[in-house]
């Protein structure tokens, strides 16, 4: 596609350089033909940047907590390679996320809110652009 376009003004450039014009004229136009061409490669060679976003694949998910039990409850949440620490409190009823939570693996600790105790501890694998939910009853 741009090997085509590039093509096709170069063929305008030189069709015009033979119609017998002026030395002036036909120099003008070639000038104007070649700063033609570095525009549309700079144009076309910018949309590249684009494309190779990824987006959110292989980076973040978000992982998202429903309390359905009677009391409030406190997630903490460790990253087990970058150590990162959450801390989410979800009300009776509620709903809260953690978002953009780093890809890998991260160790939960469940407890009533205020208790020293937990009531439930593992490990949640986080895969990139993933929705997690957990439901807690």
């Amino acid at each position: 596609m741009k090997s085509g376009i590039i093509m096709l003004c170069i063929a305008f450039c030189i069709s015009d350089h033979s119609n017998g014009q002026s030395t002036t004229g036909s120099t003008d136009q070639v000038i104007e033909g070649g700063k033609l061409i570095v525009e549309l490669v700079k144009a076309l060679s910018g949309k590249k940047d684009v494309d190779k976003d990824t987006g959110c694949k292989g980076k973040y998910a978000n992982l998202c907590i429903e309390n359905a039990s009677a009391n409030s409850i406190t997630v903490y949440l460790e990253h087990r390679i970058s150590a990162e620490k959450r801390e989410v409190v979800i009300l009776p009823a509620g709903k809260e996320c953690a978002l953009q939570a780093r890809v890998g693996v991260w160790t939960y600790d469940l407890r009533n809110t205020g208790a020293m105790q937990s009531l439930r501890k593992g490990d949640l694998l986080i895969e990139g652009c993933n929705n997690l939910v957990m439901n807690i009853k």
